[in-house]
């Protein structure tokens, strides 16, 4: 009995894990720099990601969504949103020096 009840000790662990959401650890990461060099695609990236954050929040359990927090996935998200915001910025202040 006490063998069986160590067995299940040691693969329970398996089963808890697979109702998890896995992260998107296959995704491409792309640099600040590419980034700023295809604006247009960092923004499609950027506006995808604030969608896909919603739904991660709603989706996951606040242990999943930490761990999506720190994919690969995530941190892309981040750097074209960092981007995209540098942007926006960039653009306002030089609209400013220009006015009259």
């Amino acid at each position: 009995m006490r063998t069986s009840n160590f067995a299940a000790l040691l693969v329970m662990p398996l089963f808890c894990g697979c109702d998890r959401a896995p992260a998107a650890n296959n995704v491409q990461t792309k640099s600040a720099t590419y980034y700023a060099q295809h604006l247009d695609e960092a923004t499609r990236v950027a506006a995808h990601c604030d969608q896909l954050n919603a739904q991660k929040q709603h989706a996951l359990s606040v242990g999943d969504y930490q761990e999506w927090q720190i994919s690969k996935e995530w941190v892309n998200c981040q750097t074209a949103m960092s981007v995209t915001e540098a942007a926006a910025i960039g653009d306002s202040v030089k609209q400013q020096a220009l006015a009259p």
